[in-house]
């Protein structure tokens, strides 16, 4: 599954602009008073205004999917540009033995927990020496918080045609492949890389399915685009 976009909210825009742009060095493709996007390899990643009538300001999960071959690479290239890695359990990358990826997680200005991770069943590895901007390749993974995962897993699965990746509960279920992952997670735990409980932000996700379409889901403030 292809996430060709994902629309974010923050209160605070031009933190998020530098950061994106300047530091993480990714294309500018959009830009404006009240939102600007940019361009993560395959995918592209908006980020909009957030009303002022929210309590709490919005906050988000999501990965993307860098070479295989670069994890320790992108370890370096972040402690050079001065962003913080946020280590789980002591570890500063992270090993999944069931997804056969290594990932590495840190913040972005708006409180957003980012992902690098190198999946090693995708045929991604890249010859150039070093780790760039070159190398973050697809928004892949969107988390979406839900307060009863295996409902909005079952309305996705039927809408989207997506498959549950790997195995899931009601807790964590991945709908989606190495491509791109939809992550359900439920309000019970905390966002992985972080201390953050997982909350329910609004949210917009753009998908390729070959099925042209656009409805909200269920009681969420969320949105799903196909095409």
């Amino acid at each position: 599954m292809r996430i060709e976009r994902v629309k974010l909210y923050a209160p605070e825009l031009e933190p998020l602009r530098r950061f994106y742009r300047e530091t993480l060095e990714l294309p500018l493709s959009e830009d404006g008073a009240n939102a600007f996007t940019v361009q993560a390899g395959a995918s592209r990643l908006t980020f909009e205004r957030a009303g002022s009538d929210s309590d709490e300001a919005p906050y988000y999960h999501f990965a993307f999917n860098v070479s295989a071959n670069k994890i320790a690479e992108s370890v370096d290239w972040l402690n050079g540009k001065e962003i913080p890695i946020s280590p789980v359990n002591g570890r500063t990358i992270v090993r999944s033995e069931s997804w056969d990826s290594d990932s590495v997680y840190f913040f972005d200005p708006a409180g957003n927990i980012v992902e690098f991770i190198a999946r090693h069943r995708l045929r991604n590895r890249s010859v150039k020496p070093g780790f760039s901007s070159e190398d973050i390749e697809n928004v892949s993974e969107i988390g979406c918080a839900a307060d009863d995962v295996n409902e909005l897993s079952r309305l996705l699965r039927e809408r989207l045609g997506a498959s549950v990746y790997l195995g899931g509960d009601d807790l964590f279920t991945p709908l989606g492949d190495e491509e791109g992952l939809i992550i359900l997670s439920s309000l019970r735990r905390n966002w992985l890389g972080s201390n953050k409980p997982v909350r329910i932000f609004p949210l917009e996700i753009t998908v390729r399915t070959g099925k042209p379409g656009e409805w909200p889901i269920l009681h969420y403030p969320y949105s799903v685009r196909t095409y």
